[in-house]
């Protein structure tokens, strides 16, 4: 990854601090707290917990996030 796009990814990652809610629901979860930003050719998937923003994952967006059979997820 370049440093310019590194950058920028940092950027939303700290603007998540103030607005927790910008990001869309997960669409594989459903779940409300699981949220992502997308910043082509990225997804940066956060937990949005009630005192806390917790980034989980920054990977490429053409890569589904799945759960294996203990329940950890994982990228595939």
């Amino acid at each position: 990854m370049g440093l310019r796009v590194t950058r920028a990814i940092m950027e939303r990652i700290e603007h998540l601090a103030s607005h927790p809610d910008i990001g869309r629901v997960v669409p594989e979860f459903g779940q409300v707290s699981l949220r992502e930003l997308i910043h082509p050719p990225f997804r940066i998937v956060y937990r949005r917990d009630p005192d806390a923003v917790r980034v989980v994952r920054v990977w490429r967006s053409e890569r589904r996030l799945r759960l294996t059979d203990d329940g950890e997820d994982e990228s595939s």
